[in-house]
């Protein structure tokens, strides 16, 4: 241990970066220094380091230009090293520098990788097919997504030489001229992971959907009408519960599916009008409770049409729910399903009297997990996945759900669906 304590600081640039981080230790520790005095200490040291930091930086400027990068190349190396993310630094396609992390994602050596130049036609060799990949994610990459613009980022997945998912960032650095970096982070496990995780829920929805769905069939086929009134409430109750579980268990299941790429549509005809009633029946007691009156309106060119009926339920119901739960009392809720004004397309609008979204609410309103503070301040129950589950469900289906919303004034959702199946994509 003593050997390579002593062999790493007989490198200059290892005492620099010592230095460094110390700095920046004492610097982050001071800012939880209650005690003036003791501050005043911790600054004073830092103040030291720094110097002596200065000095050897000054020191640097009296050396040739080849040294000066040379040390700053080496001063990099061992800052890179200590990090998890993948780091290769090209010019030209040709790898002056790569991190250990790097090494260890491709499984080259350093020294295999160091002035190679790297070609597409190496995503044909098996030795080199990461290290292509990752330059030419383009050629071979799966489910390639642009998360952002500036940096350019993006994940990626490639099924060779074996399933790896990446989220590669790509950089400029000047030096002496400009470089390209990039920065690679192997995000298998984590994706892995997910995706237990995802089946495991997929498992106990199932086990939980099955019995809930027998209870509901067994409730539905009482006869209500011999039973006394007040018993009869109890169990248009218990049913009104089952109904809403058992929906919500669905969409839970169906967003699982749509997560891991399994879900598959099944097309056939679907009579609007029964849907709309099933989900109204369904959402009877807030509806009662708040005293709303729902109107609902259906060109009769488009009462039936050809879709998936979980998708289109599913869709419909997070956006009634939403309708109703965020309205206020005595309010009112409009559904009109008609079709798009010379184009194929269903279109199945849904306004409210409620109390309508704030910008940011709405900048946000997809987004998984997402809640409104209205939503936390009225204590409306939920996890944030039904519009996030509802918009990539209408998407599968070649649609999209459109959304307009004052504050106080109402909110204005419109769900689109194709009506030619030749405009859904995933068919």
């Amino acid at each position: 241990m003593i050997e390579k304590i002593k062999k790493f600081f007989s490198q200059k640039e290892n005492i620099a970066l010592t230095l460094f981080v110390l700095i920046l230790a004492i610097l982050f520790i001071s800012l939880f220094i209650s005690n003036f005095n003791l501050l005043k200490v911790f600054i004073f040291i830092s103040l030291i380091l720094a110097a002596i930091l200065l000095i050897y930086f000054l020191q640097l400027q009296k050396k040739p230009k080849e040294e000066k990068i040379s040390f700053f190349f080496s001063f990099f190396q061992n800052l890179l090293d200590y990090l998890q993310e993948g780091i290769v630094i090209y010019d030209e396609f040709k790898i002056i520098f790569a991190n250990k992390s790097f090494c260890e994602i491709v499984n080259l050596k350093k020294e295999d990788l160091i002035d190679l130049i790297v070609k597409n036609e190496m995503i044909k060799n098996e030795r080199y097919q990461t290290l292509a990949n990752i330059f030419f994610p383009f050629l071979q990459g799966e489910n390639l997504k642009i998360v952002s613009q500036k940096p350019e980022t993006i994940e990626v997945k490639f099924s060779q030489p074996q399933e790896k998912y990446f989220l590669i960032s790509y950089v400029d650095i000047y030096l002496d001229k400009k470089y390209k970096l990039r920065i690679v982070l192997d995000k298998t496990e984590d994706v892995v992971e997910a995706q237990k995780r995802l089946e495991f829920i997929q498992m106990v929805g199932h086990n939980l959907l099955t019995p809930l769905s027998e209870l509901r069939w067994n409730l539905e086929a009482i006869n209500l009408n011999k039973l006394p009134q007040e018993e009869r409430d109890f169990l248009e109750i218990a049913l009104g519960i089952i109904k809403a579980t058992v929906a919500f268990a669905e969409s839970i299941l169906t967003m699982v599916e749509t997560e891991i790429g399994q879900l598959k549509l099944r097309i056939e005809e679907v009579d609007i009008e029964k849907i709309i009633v099933s989900l109204l029946e369904i959402l009877r007691g807030k509806i009662e409770e708040k005293k709303l009156k729902v109107n609902v309106e259906i060109e009769e060119k488009v009462a039936k049409i050809q879709a998936d009926r979980r998708v289109l339920s599913l869709s419909l119901f997070a956006l009634i729910e939403n309708a109703v739960l965020y309205n206020k009392t005595g309010g009112s809720v409009i559904i009109k399903i008609q079709k798009m004004a010379q184009r194929p397309y269903l279109e199945i609008i849904i306004e409210d009297t409620g109390i309508g979204m704030s910008k940011e609410d709405l900048a946000n309103l997809f987004k998984k997990y997402y809640r409104g503070q209205k939503a936390k301040d009225l204590d409306i129950k939920g996890f944030g996945i039904g519009l996030y589950n509802a918009k990539k469900l209408a998407n599968l289906h070649g649609g999209d759900i459109i959304v307009d919303s004052q504050e106080n004034k109402g909110t204005k959702a419109t769900l689109i669906l194709p009506l030619d199946l030749s405009l859904i994509p995933s068919l």
